[in-house]
Protein backbone atom coordinates (compact mmCIF):
# COMPACT_ATOMS: atom_id res chain seq x y z
CA UNK A 1 0.00 0.00 0.00
CA UNK A 2 1.17 3.50 -0.79
CA UNK A 3 2.58 5.48 2.13
CA UNK A 4 0.84 8.64 3.25
CA UNK A 5 3.11 11.62 2.55
CA UNK A 6 2.15 15.15 3.61
CA UNK A 7 4.47 18.13 3.03
CA UNK A 8 3.92 21.44 4.77
CA UNK A 9 5.94 24.63 5.00
CA UNK A 10 5.50 26.14 8.43
CA UNK A 11 6.19 29.80 9.29
CA UNK A 12 8.74 29.13 12.04
CA UNK A 13 12.31 27.97 12.57
CA UNK A 14 13.26 24.30 12.38
CA UNK A 15 14.02 24.33 16.10
CA UNK A 16 10.60 25.78 16.98
CA UNK A 17 8.85 23.21 14.81
CA UNK A 18 10.87 20.31 16.21
CA UNK A 19 10.16 21.47 19.77
CA UNK A 20 6.42 21.58 19.01
CA UNK A 21 6.66 17.78 18.55
CA UNK A 22 9.23 17.13 21.29
CA UNK A 23 7.71 18.96 24.27
CA UNK A 24 4.46 17.48 25.66
CA UNK A 25 3.32 20.81 27.14
CA UNK A 26 3.61 22.44 23.71
CA UNK A 27 2.17 19.48 21.80
CA UNK A 28 -0.95 19.52 23.99
CA UNK A 29 -1.71 23.03 22.73
CA UNK A 30 -1.95 22.08 19.05
CA UNK A 31 -2.30 18.31 18.58
CA UNK A 32 -5.97 17.92 17.69
CA UNK A 33 -7.78 17.36 14.41
CA UNK A 34 -10.40 20.07 14.91
CA UNK A 35 -10.52 23.84 15.00
CA UNK A 36 -12.63 23.67 18.16
CA UNK A 37 -11.49 20.95 20.55
CA UNK A 38 -13.25 20.67 23.88
CA UNK A 39 -9.92 21.24 25.63
CA UNK A 40 -6.19 20.84 25.06
CA UNK A 41 -5.00 17.35 24.25
CA UNK A 42 -3.58 15.19 27.02
CA UNK A 43 0.01 14.32 26.13
CA UNK A 44 2.37 12.05 28.04
CA UNK A 45 5.79 11.46 26.50
CA UNK A 46 9.24 10.14 27.27
CA UNK A 47 10.95 11.83 24.33
CA UNK A 48 13.93 9.53 23.94
CA UNK A 49 14.69 6.61 21.63
CA UNK A 50 12.77 3.67 23.11
CA UNK A 51 10.53 6.04 25.08
CA UNK A 52 6.78 5.81 24.78
CA UNK A 53 4.04 8.37 24.34
CA UNK A 54 0.28 8.61 24.52
CA UNK A 55 -1.90 11.45 23.42
CA UNK A 56 -5.62 11.93 23.71
CA UNK A 57 -7.58 14.41 21.63
CA UNK A 58 -10.74 15.69 23.33
CA UNK A 59 -13.10 16.47 20.44
CA UNK A 60 -16.85 16.99 20.15
CA UNK A 61 -17.09 13.63 18.37
CA UNK A 62 -15.32 11.79 21.21
CA UNK A 63 -11.95 11.14 22.80
CA UNK A 64 -9.26 9.60 20.61
CA UNK A 65 -6.08 8.11 22.06
CA UNK A 66 -2.93 7.27 20.13
CA UNK A 67 0.13 5.49 21.56
CA UNK A 68 3.55 4.49 20.35
CA UNK A 69 7.28 4.37 20.83
CA UNK A 70 10.02 6.67 19.60
CA UNK A 71 12.34 4.78 17.23
CA UNK A 72 14.67 7.58 16.03
CA UNK A 73 15.35 11.11 17.22
CA UNK A 74 17.84 13.18 15.25
CA UNK A 75 17.50 16.54 16.98
CA UNK A 76 16.02 19.23 14.72
CA UNK A 77 16.12 16.92 11.68
CA UNK A 78 14.03 13.77 12.16
CA UNK A 79 11.63 11.99 14.50
CA UNK A 80 10.39 8.44 13.86
CA UNK A 81 7.77 6.72 16.00
CA UNK A 82 5.24 3.92 15.95
CA UNK A 83 1.56 4.88 15.91
CA UNK A 84 -1.34 2.83 17.26
CA UNK A 85 -4.98 3.77 17.79
CA UNK A 86 -8.44 2.19 17.73
CA UNK A 87 -8.14 1.67 13.94
CA UNK A 88 -4.45 0.84 13.42
CA UNK A 89 -1.63 -0.99 15.21
CA UNK A 90 2.11 -0.34 14.93
CA UNK A 91 2.03 1.99 11.96
CA UNK A 92 5.24 3.97 11.43
CA UNK A 93 5.43 7.78 11.25
CA UNK A 94 8.53 9.67 10.09
CA UNK A 95 8.85 13.44 10.43
CA UNK A 96 11.62 15.21 8.52
CA UNK A 97 12.44 18.89 9.05
CA UNK A 98 14.30 21.11 6.58
CA UNK A 99 14.83 24.80 7.25
CA UNK A 100 14.21 26.86 4.12
CA UNK A 101 15.00 30.19 5.80
CA UNK A 102 15.21 31.38 9.44
CA UNK A 103 11.40 31.52 9.70
CA UNK A 104 10.28 28.89 7.16
CA UNK A 105 10.63 25.15 7.66
CA UNK A 106 9.48 22.34 5.43
CA UNK A 107 8.15 19.34 7.29
CA UNK A 108 7.48 16.04 5.57
CA UNK A 109 5.28 13.53 7.39
CA UNK A 110 5.39 9.97 6.05
CA UNK A 111 3.22 7.24 7.51
CA UNK A 112 3.37 3.58 6.47
CA UNK A 113 1.94 0.16 7.39
CA UNK A 114 -1.76 0.80 6.72
CA UNK A 115 -4.06 -2.23 6.78
CA UNK A 116 -6.58 -0.75 4.28
CA UNK A 117 -7.10 2.23 1.97
CA UNK A 118 -9.92 3.39 4.24
CA UNK A 119 -7.59 3.58 7.26
CA UNK A 120 -5.02 5.44 5.14
CA UNK A 121 -7.67 7.97 4.02
CA UNK A 122 -8.82 8.44 7.63
CA UNK A 123 -5.24 9.23 8.68
CA UNK A 124 -4.83 11.64 5.76
CA UNK A 125 -7.84 13.60 7.04
CA UNK A 126 -6.68 13.40 10.67
CA UNK A 127 -3.12 14.48 9.98
CA UNK A 128 -4.33 17.33 7.76
CA UNK A 129 -6.48 18.61 10.63
CA UNK A 130 -3.63 18.28 13.13
CA UNK A 131 -1.16 20.04 10.84
CA UNK A 132 -3.69 22.85 10.26
CA UNK A 133 -3.82 23.21 14.07
CA UNK A 134 -0.02 23.19 14.24
CA UNK A 135 0.18 25.96 11.65
CA UNK A 136 -2.37 28.09 13.54
CA UNK A 137 -0.34 27.48 16.71
CA UNK A 138 3.03 28.56 15.24
CA UNK A 139 1.48 31.66 13.62
CA UNK A 140 -0.06 32.66 16.99
CA UNK A 141 3.03 31.74 19.01
CA UNK A 142 5.79 33.09 16.77
CA UNK A 143 3.93 35.80 14.86
CA UNK A 144 4.87 34.68 11.37
CA UNK A 145 2.48 34.45 8.45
Amino acid sequence: MEPLVIKRVMPCSKRQLFDAWAKPSVMARWFFASETPLKESTVRSRFTVGGDYSLTMHLKTGEYTMTGEYKEINRYHRITFTWSSHIIEHSLVELDFRELSPNRTEMVLTQTRFPTDEVRASHDRGWSGCLDSLERFVVAEYGQA
